[in-house]
């Protein structure tokens, strides 16, 4: 029969015919989805429904000598999440293979394979290894349907004999990882290598997110250092980021590895907003849930790696602290010294000469630079206790390899040390620290590890003074540093003129521990022997 062509085909409907479209649109996909399902079906879902309440063994076990029993079972585990959390465990689903003695039928099968690839690695929530279990069983039942029947997996192409004869790596722990190397491989879009493996349906589970997590980490290897991108975002979301790699891993894991091996001495603040946010800070005691959760399958070079990262963070939060403290406080004195202050400490990290920082903040501190971040303070910090007026004071402790400082705000000295002083200034177990163990307790645990002559200095920000006093104690026991680079112009001017080059004794003064056991350099905090 010859039919008009489309455009010519108009069909004249009555008026009000399309009303009750969508009503026979939803009654289809009621019927569609009731096929094969009779009354005994419905009848043996309530009955296991009940059962999954009462949890009878007995009569379970027996129920299942049934095909019908197993057809429901597994199609209330695959859409029932509350008969999914009461009857799904490994034990059940032994039972249920056993009771219908090791072969399942076509429909089970294909439930069980749709159970697997919605859950995936989730589906160990309801019983010790019931993915590796479940994958098992699978392989098992695949390769008794078509073990000795070649011919029946050769002339046809389903998801079972995709499967079974050509991809049964798609099971594996790291399938999802493998059918994403498959896309690159081969050039093709995610979804249409679903399509190739007819995993069509079965896209919108937990497997699937998966492969979408693998397929980001190849976005971020091939990402611009530093550039933001919107799967960074999708990797922070707990279900992507702590979802399965390989070998232990997880996706997170694995984006931290390739931001941080990528990224410089500088990697940004979007990558590194992304690492804090996903892994927070490495600066924490090494028993801590997060540090031992993300940090440590990371390897110490890139914990170190981040760490030097977040000194300079550390050193740019105190000097915002410390202008907007001469702002709020009127203090004329303070304002004038400030841009001296930060030439100095920024002039470190120029010389490349920091090692370690250790930021502390009183609660007002805190207040103010969390205000002037405009957003979470994420660095990792000491909390300074609020007697002795500490409360609105900040304080940074800068391991510098040759010499220490202990710097503040206000009317805090500059505490210069020639060797780390004492270990709970540094370390990263350190919760809080009082002004007495900043000013009397850290000089004294210097002296006790190095003798009561191991010299330091505790210098006042005398503006005409108070640089001379520096480079003069570092250059009487034989450190050099390049002062030029610590000064403006100006100012390093006018000191040549009024103080000249500082003599630079030959020979370092050597401070070595009166005890057998140096300070610790761990990522629970330590410090350097310096020769």
């Amino acid at each position: 029969m010859n039919l008009p062509p489309p455009e010519l085909l108009v069909i004249d409907w009555p008026e009000g015919a399309l009303e009750s479209w969508p009503r026979l649109t939803e009654h289809l996909k009621r019927v569609a989805g009731a096929a094969g399902k009779n009354d005994l079906f419905y009848e043996t879902s309530e009955h296991l429904r009940r059962l999954s309440r009462i949890m009878d063994g007995r009569v379970l076990a027996d129920l299942m000598c049934k095909r019908i029993t197993a057809r429901v079972i597994t199609q209330l585990w695959l859409e029932d999440a509350e008969f999914r959390r009461r009857m799904l465990s490994p034990k059940i689903l032994d039972i249920l293979v056993k009771q219908q003695l090791g072969q399942l039928g076509v429909v089970p099968l294909q439930n069980l394979i749709a159970l697997y690839f919605r859950m995936f690695d989730e589906l160990d929530q309801h019983g010790e290894n019931l993915r590796e279990e479940l994958q098992d069983l699978l392989e098992q039942q695949l390769s008794k349907r078509f073990a000795h029947n070649s011919r029946s997996s050769s002339h046809q192409r389903d998801l079972l004999t995709i499967l079974y004869s050509e991809a049964k790596w798609l099971l594996s722990i790291n399938g999802p990882k493998h059918l994403v190397d498959y896309v690159y491989e081969e050039g093709l879009e995610l979804d249409r290598a679903f399509l190739h493996f007819e995993l069509r349906g079965l896209d919108d589970g937990r497997y699937a997110s998966i492969c979408r997590a693998h397929y980001y980490l190849n976005t971020l290897r091939e990402l611009p250092v530093g550039q933001y991108h919107e799967v960074l975002a999708e990797l922070l979301k707990p279900a992507v980021s702590q979802a399965p790699f390989e070998d232990g891993k997880r996706i997170g894991h694995v984006a931290l590895e390739i931001l941080i091996d990528r990224a410089g001495d500088a990697p940004g603040d979007e990558w590194q907003n992304f690492i804090m946010d996903l892994a927070g800070d490495p600066r924490i005691t090494s028993t801590a849930q997060s540090y031992r959760e993300w940090w440590q399958p990371l390897g110490e070079d890139r914990i170190e790696k981040v760490r030097r990262w977040l000194y300079k963070e550390d050193l740019r939060l105190f000097l915002s602290a410390l202008e907007q403290f001469g702002k709020e406080s009127g203090d004329a004195a303070m304002q004038r010294m400030f841009p001296a202050r930060k030439r100095f400490i920024e002039g470190l990290d120029r010389l490349k000469l920091v090692r370690k920082t250790r930021l502390m903040l009183g609660a007002k501190a805190a207040s103010a630079v969390k205000n002037i971040l405009g957003d979470e303070l994420r660095t990792n910090f000491v909390r300074l206790s609020n007697a002795n007026g500490m409360s609105d004071k900040a304080v940074i402790y800068i391991d510098c390899g040759d010499f220490c400082l202990i710097e503040g705000s206000h009317n805090f000295k500059l505490w210069v040390y020639l060797r780390p002083p004492w270990e709970r200034l540094y370390s990263y177990n350190t919760k809080q620290l009082s002004h007495s163990e900043l000013t009397i307790r850290a000089p004294s645990g210097y002296k006790g590890l190095y003798g009561v002559d191991a010299p330091y200095e505790a210098i006042t920000h005398s503006p005409s003074t108070w640089h001379n006093r520096f480079f003069s104690f570092l250059a009487d026991h034989g450190v050099s540093i390049d002062i030029e680079q610590l000064m403006f112009p100006d100012d390093y001017r006018n000191y040549l003129r009024r103080f000249g080059i500082p003599y630079v004794k030959p020979l370092k003064t050597r401070l070595e521990p009166l005890s057998a056991f140096s300070p610790r350099n761990d990522h629970a905090g330590g410090g350097r022997n310096h020769g």
